[in-house]
């Protein structure tokens, strides 16, 4: 909460408090009061603000503790404001008693006693609610801070898996560069280091995004293909199929390379380039499905093949950015094999108009 809320609620505190005694004062006196009645009252939350606003200190100096241990420090300040209150109190009201000519009022001890016991209840009323205060207030910051942790422990995970996909892809294309130079097929190396300066490029720019448009990743799909057909003398038979609507959908970066990637392997490339691999986009009322399809033997890699890995992590990054919002299916289909991805139908199109040129 902040000063300014804080000083008008206590305020406000014993405005109330203070009107509720005055009227009690005019049926006890049958009429409204007399002026020095009203000016006593008047002052009162001069000195009881300032105590009201110590005693909010103490409770949030103090909310770390246990509520037991911090008592044991805040009690003896609450009795020490309930005192020093009382006296105040006790010595305007026999000032302004005596300076209206009126008789003697309540002695020391008596008037002590009375505005104790008042006090005791007043200040004791505002700690229970500074202590509600206090619990809100750590409440909400417990609550920001778990939703920064979390937001931190996802950011780092839906990373780390980012980060998995290069290699998963490099490692093959290293080995064939490799091949490539021991072969003297120095032209094929250049092009293939060239094609895969475009795809690494690609595949850093805008890392921090969470979501990107559909168009740019299926522009990375590209950048990997190119790097395919230096690798295999041919270019791979990849097609897209997207409605232009759906070109600004946001999507994982990446969350589709996998799934080519194991196209290309398993059914593209034993074949000869015989099978198609098909990028499809769909809308579903509020859902975006997207489906790498390929025309090959519609049966599923062999055990060990290495497929899982990808597949797994590509239904962990979906898990991790959308929940039970974002599933992955994959199994034979009446033209071969297919993965299909269904995640929730956002559009990046402002985002994308507000990056910096």
């Amino acid at each position: 909460m902040d000063r300014r809320r804080l000083v008008l609620l206590t305020l406000g505190l014993w405005v109330a408090s203070l009107a509720a005694f005055g009227s009690g004062a005019s049926i006890l006196y049958h009429g409204a009061p007399r002026l020095w009645f009203w000016s006593w009252l008047a002052l009162l939350p001069v000195s009881g603000m300032v105590f009201s606003l110590l005693l909010y200190a103490g409770v949030m100096r103090f909310q770390p503790l246990s509520f037991s241990a911090r008592w044991r420090r805040l009690g003896p300040v609450l009795i020490v404001i309930v005192l020093l209150q009382a006296a105040i109190d006790h010595w305007l009201y026999t000032l302004l008693h005596h300076a209206s000519g009126s008789s003697r009022g309540a002695d020391f001890v008596t008037g002590m006693a009375f505005n104790s016991v008042l006090y005791v209840w007043l200040f004791g009323l505002q700690a229970l609610l500074f202590e509600l205060i206090a619990s809100r207030n750590q409440a909400e910051l417990n609550a920001r801070n778990a939703a920064v942790a979390g937001e931190a422990a996802r950011a780092a995970q839906l990373e780390a898996l980012r980060t998995e996909l290069n290699p998963h892809m490099l490692f093959n294309t290293f080995n064939s560069l490799s091949s490539l130079v021991l072969a003297g097929r120095n032209d094929d190396a250049e092009a293939m280091i060239d094609r895969l300066s475009i795809y690494t490029r690609a595949c850093l720019e805008g890392g921090d995004a969470a979501l990107i448009p559909l168009a740019d990743e299926f522009e990375l799909i590209q950048a990997y293909l190119d790097v395919e057909a230096v690798r295999f003398a041919r270019t791979p038979d990849v097609r897209f199929d997207c409605p232009d609507d759906l070109a600004e959908a946001g999507v994982p970066r990446l969350i589709l390379q996998p799934l080519v990637e194991n196209a290309l392997k398993y059914a593209v490339h034993p074949s000869r380039g015989a099978a198609t691999v098909w990028i499809r986009a769909r809308r579903d009322g509020d859902r975006l499905r997207l489906a790498v399809e390929d025309t090959g033997s519609g049966a599923e890699p062999p055990p060990g093949a290495g497929t899982g890995r990808g597949l797994s992590m590509v239904a962990r990054r979906l898990e991790t950015l959308f929940g039970a919002a974002g599933t992955m299916a994959a199994g034979p289909s009446e033209a071969g094999f297919c993965v299909e991805l269904t995640l929730p139908l956002t559009m990046t199109t402002l985002e994308r108009e507000s990056r910096p040129d």
